[in-house]
């Protein structure tokens, strides 16, 4: 079985753009098209993309809101007939404006407004070896002073991403997932 390392790792650029999250305010999710599911007593709010809007702490006058964008999308090992499933994430002045799945005026949105983001975990599962199918599940969590929100693949839509908000239901996905990296 080839190296974990290998097929887990979010490139450099893109975990930048994550460390720029730390200690900005998450202020909304958007999406073309954020639905809501029940789950366990509690709600995940999913679409097939989605950006959260950040805003400065010291928001300069006329400085543009930040969007950073995040999908989850799939991808097929080199070395074996099996996927796995790894964030793209990028940063615009829109949302997902590089994917030019969004219109202006036709966002759906879930208002946030958190504390400074003080910390941010990245999990990739692989499962056991042997195993074939879904190799890899990707999470984050982002950490505020008062609330955490973990956003994960949803393995059954390309490019889709679960967003969870209740801390009970994501105690209860991190216990099964591996930690790969904290930005702190």
């Amino acid at each position: 079985m080839q190296e974990e390392v290998d097929i887990v790792r979010i490139p450099e650029d893109q975990l930048r753009i994550l460390r720029n999250v730390l200690g900005e305010r998450i202020y909304f999710f958007y999406s073309d098209k954020l639905q809501v599911e029940p789950v366990g007593g509690s709600y995940v709010f999913w679409s097939n993309g989605f950006a959260l809007a950040l805003s400065t702490i010291t928001q300069a006058p006329g400085k543009l809101r930040t969007y950073i964008n995040i999908s989850a999308d799939y991808r097929t090992c080199p070395r074996e007939a099996s996927t796995y499933y790894e964030f793209e994430i990028n940063v615009s002045n829109a949302p997902l404006w590089q994917e030019g799945s969004l219109q202006f005026g036709k966002l759906s949105s879930l208002k946030i407004f958190s504390d400074p983001i003080l910390m941010i975990e990245i999990y990739q599962n692989c499962n056991k070896a042997g195993e074939r199918g879904r190799l890899h599940d990707c999470a984050m969590v982002f950490y505020s002073q008062s609330s955490k929100y973990m956003l994960q693949a949803r393995q059954e839509l390309v490019g889709g991403v679960n967003i969870m908000l209740n801390d009970a239901l994501i105690e209860t996905r991190i216990k099964e997932l591996k930690l790969r990296h904290t930005l702190v």
